[in-house]
């Protein structure tokens, strides 16, 4: 006498894997439809700002008792590109330049528009020339704040800079 088998029903391992993998690529392709370039924007200057306020302070520590500063320049242009610069009378200058993709900077609560520029000088003592504390923001889909601190050190804070 046979005893009759249940039908087993359910998934492979195999299939529950492909699933997986399908809901992988699938989200993939999809998490573009959520994101946009303005959102990577200011994230991206910030931290190119972040590195270019340190290798203006590297470029003071290194001039030792020459005269001339190490400069910062923040710039929007007209063609919508947040460009940064680096430079010291004896080197040549270090742009770097990001898309702004409609979003805003701002300097010490002033906006930068098209063709405007804003310049920070370190001292031979790799701290900012003027002695004041400086932020930096880039308002897009996120905000992003820089600090400049008076002893030179430039960092992102999630508050207000001092």
């Amino acid at each position: 006498m046979k005893i009759p088998q249940k039908s087993q029903s359910g998934f492979t391992l195999i299939e529950l894997v492909m699933v997986i993998v399908l809901i992988g690529i699938l989200s993939y392709g999809a998490a573009s439809l959520f994101s946009s370039r303005d959102a990577y924007a200011g994230f991206i200057a910030k931290d190119q700002l972040i590195s270019s306020g340190l290798l203006a302070q590297q470029v003071a520590m290194g001039m030792g008792t020459t005269p001339d500063a190490a400069k910062l320049k923040v710039e929007r242009t007209s063609d919508d590109l947040w460009v940064f610069t680096v430079s010291k009378t004896d080197l040549t200058p270090v742009v770097v330049s990001q898309e702004a993709s409609g979003a805003s900077i701002s300097v010490d609560g002033v906006i930068l528009t098209a063709g405007d520029s804003r310049e920070f000088t370190w001292n031979s003592n790799a701290s900012l020339s003027d002695g004041a504390n400086h932020h930096v923001h880039f308002v897009g889909t996120k905000t992003h704040r820089v600090c400049f601190s008076a002893s030179g050190y430039v960092y992102e804070s999630q508050v207000a800079c001092p």
